[in-house]
C-alpha cells in the first residue's frame, strides 16, 4: 500500500475557519486504515512540495483578503505546474476564498482588479463590509455535500466545470445554484471549515482518487451525524 502526501499550502494564513482539520482528519483515516500518511506545511515564499516532489492530496484553505493578494502572486510563479498537475489529474482541493484564485481577476470595492491564474472563466466580486454567510447542501456525483460559507465576495460569469448543484443556498453568487469547479481531481468551492469531517463520503471519492485499494473503515456515527444534518438543513 502505497505512503500518502497531503500537502497543505500557506498554513500560516489559510485556516480562518478551521480548514486545516480536512488534513487532519484525512490523516487519521488513512492510518486507521493502515496507510503511512505525511502532512508536508508549505508555507508562504517557500516552493511548494508539489513542484519537484509527491503530493497526493494538495490543500489550500482561505486566508483574509490582504493574504488572498499576497498567496496569489506566489502560485503565479508556478502558474504552469500548477495547471499541468490540474490536467494530469492531482487531487487537489481548494476551500472558501481560495476558489478565487483560479479564475480570471478578483475586483474589489474600488473597482481595482487583480489577475488571478486564469484557469476558468469566472471572476469575483468583493463587498465593501458586510460578509456573507450561508449553511448549504449541494449535489455531487450522486453525493450530498454539506457545508457552509463565510464571505467577503461572490464570482460570476461563465462555468464550464462546476462541482455542485445547490440544494439549498445560493451558488457561486445569488443568480445561480450552480457552485465550485470540479475539472479532473480538481476542486475548489466556496465551503470552508471541516468540509471533510462534514462529508466523510466524499473524503472517501478523494482517497480512491489517489489509490482504489485504500479500504476507508466505515464509520457509522459520522454518516448517521451527516444525515441528520441535511435533514435539518433541507427539511
Amino acid at each position: 500500500m502505497k505512503k500518502f502526501v497531503i500537502e497543505i499550502l500557506y498554513p500560516e494564513f489559510n485556516n480562518l475557519f478551521g480548514d486545516r482539520g480536512n488534513a487532519e482528519y484525512l490523516k487519521a483515516r488513512l492510518e486507521k486504515a493502515g496507510c503511512e500518511t505525511e502532512i508536508i506545511e508549505t508555507y508562504l515564499f517557500n516552493e511548494p512540495n508539489f513542484v519537484n516532489g509527491q503530493t497526493d492530496i494538495l490543500l489550500i484553505g482561505p486566508c483574509t483578503e490582504k493574504s488572498q493578494l499576497t498567496e496569489l502572486e506566489e502560485l503565479k510563479k508556478y502558474s504552469d505546474i500548477i495547471k499541468e498537475r490540474i490536467e494530469n489529474g492531482g487531487v487537489t482541493l481548494a476551500t472558501g476564498n481560495a476558489f478565487e484564485l483560479f479564475g480570471e481577476y478578483i475586483e474589489n470595492p474600488k473597482g481595482e482588479k487583480t489577475e488571478c491564474l486564469g484557469f476558468f472563466p469566472y471572476y469575483s466580486k468583493q463587498f465593501s463590509k458586510l460578509r456573507f454567510n450561508d449553511n448549504a447542501v449541494g449535489e455531487f456525483d450522486g453525493m450530498k455535500i454539506t457545508g457552509f460559507k463565510n464571505l467577503l465576495s461572490h464570482a460570476y460569469g461563465e462555468n464550464p466545470y462546476p462541482f455542485l448543484k445547490m440544494l439549498k443556498g445560493i451558488g457561486m453568487n445569488k443568480e445561480t445554484k450552480i457552485e465550485g469547479i470540479h475539472k479532473n481531481n480538481f476542486f475548489a468551492t466556496y465551503h470552508t471549515g471541516p468540509l471533510l469531517p462534514l462529508n466523510p463520503d466524499f473524503t472517501e471519492y478523494l482517497v480512491k482518487l489517489c489509490d482504489e485499494s485504500v479500504v476507508l473503515e466505515e464509520l457509522t456515527f459520522e454518516k448517521t451525524a451527516k444525515e441528520k444534518r441535511i435533514k435539518e438543513l433541507l427539511g
